[in-house]
């Protein structure tokens, strides 16, 4: 049914653009093409928690149950948006791993042999960086609180660790922006927890201008608790298939985004 009623949808489009000048058509076939690679090259994602997913308890719920999400959300231009973002990230990492060249006491460190290091056998590495074909991020799973996260990297800077969080965001956000966005607390929180490094460095990135602004965010050990009940009450939930309640808290920019709007409007 669903099949019949997308090619339906792509008949109407085609005969749509019979008419349309020819430059116009191929930026029309172009948009659809980035829509329908981005499609092809998407992977299931896993029934666990994310750290930058955490600012909704039902979110977290609907993950972790694997609950069905909205389709057609992903369109050319938020596709465009997430690249150009991860685009930002490769290149930033890039030059943070050169600062160690260019004679600056900052070290871009192995985040696999930082775990072995420490002993956090709760944390496994899934995939690993590769620096020669500029991939840098370092994606874990925490085995006990069925967490998976990107790092996008740990830092040793002037002698003391630190882990790095790279954030783009428009021209309007950027030059208002003097602290660490608290949407962006329980993120934080959670890396500072799974990796046990105290600070967090948080670089916003202008995605206009390319303008970068630094913040550090330090948890307190509440944040760090909260955190934790956090996974706990979730699991709860989970244990007995019941919806948690709608919250009354959350950051708009968390609804607007999420791929669970119609799941959760029927609960």
């Amino acid at each position: 049914m669903a099949r019949n009623s997308l090619k339906n949808v792509l008949r109407m489009i085609d005969e749509a653009k019979q008419d349309l000048p020819v430059e116009k058509e191929f930026l029309s076939d172009l948009k659809r093409s980035i829509e329908m690679t981005d499609e092809r090259n998407k992977r299931e994602e896993s029934k666990s928690y994310k750290p930058s997913q955490m600012n909704c308890l039902r979110q977290m719920y609907y993950i972790v149950t694997g609950a069905e999400k909205e389709t057609g959300l992903d369109t050319y231009s938020y596709i465009g948006i997430c690249n150009s973002g991860s685009d930002i990230h490769q290149r930033i990492q890039g030059y943070v791993l050169d600062m160690v060249k260019n004679k600056i006491d900052c070290e871009y460190v192995n985040v696999e042999e930082y775990v072995k290091s420490r002993g956090l056998d709760y944390l496994e590495v899934k995939e690993k960086p590769n620096f020669k074909k500029g991939k840098f991020e370092t994606k874990l799973y925490d085995k006990k609180l069925n967490i998976s996260f990107l790092c996008d990297g740990i830092i040793r800077y002037k002698g003391k660790y630190y882990i790095l969080e790279i954030k783009t965001e428009t021209n309007n956000k950027f030059w208002g922006r003097e602290g660490v966005d608290p949407k962006h607390f329980n993120q934080g929180t959670a890396y500072s927890v799974e990796l046990q490094i105290d600070d967090v460095i948080f670089v916003y990135i202008s995605r206009d201008v390319l303008d970068m602004k630094a913040f550090l965010f330090t948890p307190t050990d509440d944040m760090k608790q909260d955190f934790v009940g956090r996974i706990e009450e979730c699991d709860e939930y989970v244990k007995k298939l019941k919806v948690p309640p709608v919250p009354i808290d959350v950051p708009r920019s968390t609804c607007d985004y999420c791929k669970y709007k119609a799941q959760c409007r029927k609960d």
